[in-house]
């Protein structure tokens, strides 16, 4: 990767979206790129907008446009880039994989903007038809991945759109974000004016950018159509876009959330194994249960500052949801206990100008350069570290600020993978975890 002056966040956007059609199109047929793997699931129904640009409100539901059945594109962090609270996952869930879901829709747009407002933006749901839609364009059981080549007969209309009409498809690992959220908030006291939002007050991000319906290299007896990665596809991936392209760790660092929540087992292993070495605090350990860890203390350091200021963040891990509801429920109030001591701690504040908790550290432009909104917190957003006169690559100027925070997020992150001693078995028991079939669905 190339070291450009584009700031973190607005440079992923460049790289994530056409990023596995490149492994896939662009390499050697006769040796397939472990990323091809993802082609594996098949292909789903896919939407446009019908007009250019980023839509001109925070809204997902737009006037949308059937394309047709696509591959789908690796996902970003989804909310603002500067939201407290960060949820991680080991990758994004496949819609229309599972037969409740096949009237999914889902974004395939050729404009950066878009997609990047897409993901700002989603909060709780995705986007599907109704089943009465689905059914009168022709959906049914044919409609069937992965090999189903089957299109929906969406009539075109006199603007030469084949136009459908979107309903939020409401996630349920998304929904129990939100209610975490609002159990925090009444933790917190705060004034029934405001709420807590997913997307804005926490973000959610993947290890691994491509969907699927599981991770995992043994087949399933109760789906034997559900494709099967090798062990070289695995760690091939693992490598590409964890190790090498760096998409969730530059991510992460360019966020620098105060808090991050790791739900599943599943996770957890795959979580702790990459970042063993990371731990200044709890000496968190692959397999070690999530029961456990949720009682102790766990801190990921980040670095320090050129100053001598460390960052770090809480990691709560817990168990998952949708995936483990009964062992979630008596672990919830925990979990919000956690959250409700970081705030009290100085982790993270209520800021009343804005209706929201208080932003990370550090600059995001991710908003304004790619001009699909405005910045909502703007007046908290401040650079690591003050812009030199002297330095010879950058000014006082607003404008070279992300500059001054790329140089220091990459020369934290260079520190902090030196330092990482990775365990080799944290893929292979995230797929072995009890809750690693289950928590996928969600």
């Amino acid at each position: 990767m190339a070291d450009t002056h584009i700031p973190t966040e607005v440079e992923l956007v460049f790289e994530v979206m056409p990023c596995n059609a490149q492994r896939v199109a662009q390499s050697p047929l006769a040796k397939p790129h472990p990323c091809a793997y993802f082609r594996k699931w098949g292909t789903y129904h896919s939407y446009d907008y019908q007009a250019d640009g980023a839509p001109p409100a925070h809204n997902i539901q737009q006037r949308l446009q059937y394309l047709g059945r696509a591959s789908l594109v690796p996902e970003l962090l989804s909310g603002c880039r500067k939201a407290p609270i960060l949820s991680v996952g080991i990758n994004p869930n496949l819609p229309g994989w599972w037969p409740g879901t096949r009237g999914s829709l889902n974004p395939l747009f050729d404009d950066y903007k878009q997609f990047a407002h897409y993901f700002r933006y989603r909060s709780t749901a995705k986007l599907e038809l109704s089943a009465k839609d689905y059914a009168s364009y022709g959906g049914g059981p044919a409609d069937a991945p992965p090999d189903s080549t089957f299109e929906l007969d969406v009539p075109t209309d006199t603007h030469g759109f084949r136009a459908i009409k979107a309903h939020l498809q409401q996630q349920k690992m998304y929904e129990a974000y939100q209610a975490l959220l609002d159990d925090l908030a009444q933790a917190m006291s705060l004034p029934e004016r405001h709420s807590l939002k997913v997307g804005e007050d926490l973000s959610y991000a993947n290890m691994i950018a491509c969907p699927s319906a599981k991770w995992t290299t043994e087949p399933d007896p109760h789906s034997p159509q559900l494709p099967a990665m090798s062990v070289a596809e695995r760690d091939g991936i693992v490598h590409e876009c964890f190790a090498t392209r760096k998409y969730f760790l530059r991510s992460l660092f360019q966020s620098l959330p105060s808090v991050l929540l790791v739900f599943s087992q599943s996770t957890a292993n795959a979580f702790i194994g990459e970042l063993t070495g990371s731990f200044s605090k709890g000496d968190p350990k692959v397999d070690q249960p999530v029961a456990d860890l949720l009682e102790k203390e766990v801190v990921l350091e980040y670095g320090k500052l050129r100053g001598g200021a460390a960052l770090d963040a809480e990691v709560i891990f817990a168990p998952h949801p949708t995936g483990d509801p009964t062992h979630w429920a008596a672990a919830r109030p925990k979990v919000v206990k956690k959250l409700h001591t970081a705030a009290a701690s100085g982790r993270f504040v209520f800021n009343s100008a804005t209706g929201h908790l208080s932003r990370t550290k550090g600059t995001c432009v991710f908003c304004t350069m790619l001009e699909i909104g405005p910045c909502d917190y703007i007046g908290e957003v401040q650079p690591l570290i003050q812009p030199s006169i002297s330095s010879s690559r950058t000014t006082t100027s607003a404008a070279s600020i992300p500059v001054v925070d790329k140089a220091v997020q990459s020369e934290m992150l260079s520190a902090f993978t030196a330092k990482l001693r990775p365990a080799s078995r944290g893929w292979r028991t995230a797929e072995t975890a009890k809750d690693a079939a289950a928590s996928k669905k969600g």
